[in-house]
């Protein structure tokens, strides 16, 4: 990927190198082809004022005619040479342009080059991150294949090592039954049968006792799973509690909110009702100043009678501050809303008027 990113880098700047080769190679061409075509204008000019100063000669033209006709052809001389000296500046406008171009084309490169050589370096990084990975988790899996393989030879040589024991205590109880079968053929039949007798008592003991350990081990084994199953329920549970209790808590949370959320709804709205039917009521005195008001402060019981109504804020003109206050006593009661908590938030109500 970083080889195919830059061998188009290299063909952009290439391109772009040529470009500005060609543009040079025909403001060149454009330069040579104006110098010489100047000089050849020049050389034109200077024959024909020549051949007119003949002319003018021969005629016996006057001489303030001849100076103005001099004048006349420097006057074009310089406008050509101005011309001329516009388009050598546009030329060199041109190549400074060019320059510019060639230096921005540069300055791509390096940017590109840098972008390459990070792009480089991240895929490095990333490579090596990638590398340390593989070889951690290989590392890791190596560990655990190791302590695996140790668990069970470790249980391999327990299970030889008993195994071993069982066949030697065998191998002890049968040269120790062949010393005393030998001891006992001179024995009596009694001696031999009751011996049998021992023998079959003793195998029987063994094989109850080795069936005891079996149910020990079994019993043991049942017991620790479901001691497991037991606490990977009671951890089920625990978890299901928490979960309960969080599910719990947000519900209650988002109840709350609600709750408060229509309270203020309701305080809104019984507040604009509260003021609609007041200012319904309110007639207000003719032949008073304009731009008059007044605060009031009303105490109103929980069913919404005006229990008392005072000027926090005089307008100076009792007969306006009377009709407001007989506005609020004719409004009474206010409307109010019905659960008990809300309708406390209307017990101290200040209504400025208008």
């Amino acid at each position: 990927m970083v080889k195919r990113f830059n061998f188009e880098l290299f063909l952009e700047n290439m391109v772009g190198f040529f470009m500005a080769v060609a543009v040079l190679c025909v403001m060149a061409g454009s330069a040579f082809f104006v110098l010489n075509n100047s000089k050849t204008t020049e050389q034109k000019q200077t024959k024909t004022i020549v051949k007119k100063e003949q002319v003018v000669k021969a005629n016996s033209v006057d001489a303030d005619d001849i100076e103005k006709l001099y004048q006349k052809r420097r006057d074009e001389i310089a406008a050509k040479k101005e011309a001329e000296l516009k388009e050598k500046r546009r030329l060199q406008e041109e190549k400074k342009r060019i320059e510019r171009e060639k230096q921005r084309l540069i300055e791509l490169e390096k940017r590109k080059k840098a972008e390459a050589i990070a792009e480089k370096k991240r895929l490095q990084e990333e490579k090596e991150r990638i590398e340390k990975e593989k070889k951690s988790l290989a590392e890791k899996a190596k560990k655990q294949a190791e302590e695996k393989r140790k668990q069970e030879e470790k249980k391999k040589k327990e299970e030889d090592a008993r195994k071993k024991a069982e066949e030697a205590r065998k191998k002890a109880e049968e040269k120790k039954h062949k010393q005393e079968e030998a001891k006992k053929k001179a024995a009596e039949k009694k001696r031999i049968e009751k011996e049998k007798q021992e023998a079959i008592k003793k195998a029987k003991e063994a094989k109850e006792k080795a069936r005891q350990e079996a149910e020990k081990k079994r019993k043991e084994k049942e017991r620790a799973e479901a001691e497991k199953a037991k606490k990977q329920a009671e951890e089920k549970a625990r978890i299901a509690k928490e979960l309960a209790n969080e599910i719990a808590a947000r519900e209650a949370e988002e109840a709350k909110i609600a709750e408060e959320n229509a309270k203020q709804e309701a305080i809104q709205k019984f507040g604009t009702a509260i003021s609609d039917k007041v200012k319904g009521r309110w007639v207000i005195p003719a032949k008073l100043p304009q731009g008059l008001s007044v605060t009031l402060q009303i105490q109103t019981e929980i069913n919404g009678k005006v229990k008392s109504v005072k000027i926090t804020r005089s307008s100076g003109y009792i007969a306006f501050d009377n009709s407001a206050i007989q506005a609020v006593k004719q409004s009474s009661p206010l409307p109010l809303p019905n659960k008990e908590d809300w309708a406390k938030e209307f017990n101290t109500i200040n209504m400025k008027f208008p």
